[in-house]
């Protein structure tokens, strides 16, 4: 979304989790299985708090398609390692072994917090926590532990290495990570628990990046949720959560909550799963005007917001490997990319400012989004992180008109009125003079500052004199570029 503003110059020359109203206990569907050991097990089922078991290995044709995204966006050449090559197909459809050779980047310096049912760091060398990075919500216990199974999935899809065959299935490994149990061995939560969560991470001395809330609970809206989701926008912390499991017209919070990223499921080769929830939800009817008025919520909008693979491999709690399926697992692909979209960027991006990238850069399979199936697409890893990664400040001109040609009066400066559009098409904010010249005279200057990819049109008067019919010419330049065009005076 690009902002834009004109300047007028007159140039006188020539003159959730797991939610409940109540502070009990809640299960959310029957006791999940997990099947652990191989890759090739087709059922690392799906948690309690991803509903009802689905089939979600179905093989499916290739939608990973989609309209042109009109952001701006950059295509550097490789600058670190060649792509690997032995990654998850649900990488791949993300191409997030793309953003880890062209941004030589994975996941270094961004925190991310997840809550969820804990996670087994004894079990896997690589699913390390930061310190102070573990806070047990439900039975206080000191050491990182999973009882479910669910969390230690969660954290290997986001900072997970490789399987023993050296496959690679985590999004963002070198990224940090903590996290808060909120979810017991039976699949249940309690509202405050996932709440203290939520503020935990807030207040965090590692100040959490993004904060995954890795629960839902199905066919219901929880007000409680709102409050502390924008608390944690507004403290820089972008939120993700699962869309749900209950297909369409089902819904889940805190995935049917607006300020979140609500993820939906999609198979390895970017067909959504019918398990996957989609729906629109009229904020007035759902959750009363204050979200409107008081957050700037639009009166409906579309879950989920974006779709993300949601079978891959991940590691489990006993030590080993196995496949996963579930909108709780397509939620840390795309927390870990946007790990990976402020790894790549030396500023601290804004939630606002991720959202749009991943909107923009996301592959629709139709012609307008969103759609309950899709919302906006398809998670693109390496256009979103191409968004926002750092590029200097340009101020392009990519736009100069006039109202030309005068007419042939001897005598007269008859006036002509001219436009030019000037774009910062970097992505960092700069000011630059941009002056205005006549027949390579300069006759006037504005100083601008522009925000990257800000937009604005710059419009003057100048009077010409007419002595004889002749091609005049009128130049803007900035520090970055100059444009020119030819006006003919005193035509006959």
């Amino acid at each position: 979304m690009k902002l834009s503003h004109s300047l007028f110059i007159l140039v006188c020359l020539g003159s959730l989790l797991l939610i409940g109203a109540v502070d009990t206990a809640e299960s959310v569907s029957p006791a999940d299985e997990i099947a652990p050991q191989t890759p090739s097990t087709d059922a690392f089922s799906q948690s309690s708090v991803d509903a009802p078991r689905t089939s979600s290995d179905q093989q499916a044709t290739d939608t990973h398609t989609g309209a042109d995204s009109n952001s701006q966006v950059v295509r550097p050449s490789t600058i670190g390692p060649p792509p690997a090559q032995n990654t998850t197909a649900a990488l791949k459809l993300l191409r997030v072994n793309e953003v880890w050779s062209a941004f030589d980047t994975r996941g270094e310096n961004v925190t991310v917090a997840v809550l969820d049912s804990g996670v087994a760091t004894d079990a896997h060398r690589s699913l390390n926590l930061a310190d102070g990075g573990w806070q047990d919500f439900v039975g206080n216990r000191s050491a990182p532990m999973d009882n479910r199974n669910h969390g230690t999935i969660t954290s290997g899809v986001l900072i997970g290495n490789e399987t023993p065959d050296g496959t690679r299935f985590g999004v963002a490994p070198d990224a940090t990570l903590i996290h808060g149990k909120v979810i017991n061995g039976d699949g249940n939560a309690r509202t405050t628990n996932v709440l203290q969560g939520v503020e935990w991470a807030i207040d965090h001395p590692q100040q959490p990046d993004v904060l995954l809330i890795n629960v839902g609970h199905s066919q219901v809206y929880y007000e409680r949720y709102i409050e502390a989701i924008e608390r944690a926008r507004a403290a820089g912390i972008y939120v993700v959560a699962p869309a749900g499991n209950e297909g369409v017209d089902g819904i889940a919070t805190p995935g049917n909550i607006y300020s979140t990223l609500s993820v939906g499921a999609t198979n390895a080769s970017g067909a959504v799963e019918d398990y996957s929830v989609g729906n629109v939800v009229s904020t007035r009817a759902q959750w009363g005007e204050t979200p409107i008025y008081e957050y700037d919520w639009p009166e409906s909008y579309v879950v989920p917001t974006v779709v993300a693979p949601a079978t891959t491999v991940s590691t489990a709690a006993d030590g080993g490997f196995g496949r996963t399926s579930g909108t709780s697992f397509a939620a840390p692909h795309a927390a870990g990319v946007v790990a990976l979209m402020q790894a790549a960027s030396e500023r601290q991006l804004k939630p606002g400012e991720i959202d749009r990238a991943l909107l923009e850069t996301a592959h629709y399979p139709g012609e307008t989004p969103p759609d309950t199936r899709y919302g906006y697409g398809i998670v693109d890893a390496y256009d979103a992180v191409a968004a926002v990664a750092d590029r200097p400040p340009y101020f392009e001109i990519t736009k100069l008109k006039h109202d030309g040609p005068t007419e042939h009066r001897l005598g007269r400066n008859d006036p002509v009125t001219f436009s030019a559009r000037v774009q910062n098409v970097g992505n960092v904010s700069d000011t630059q003079l941009v002056t205005i010249s006549v027949d390579g005279e300069r006759v006037g200057s504005r100083r601008l500052t522009l925000d990257g990819s800000e937009t604005t049109t710059i419009r003057g008067e100048r009077g010409i004199a007419c002595s004889a019919p002749r091609t005049s010419s009128i130049t803007v330049s900035t520090a970055n570029a100059t444009l020119s065009i030819p006006v003919d005076v005193c035509r006959n």
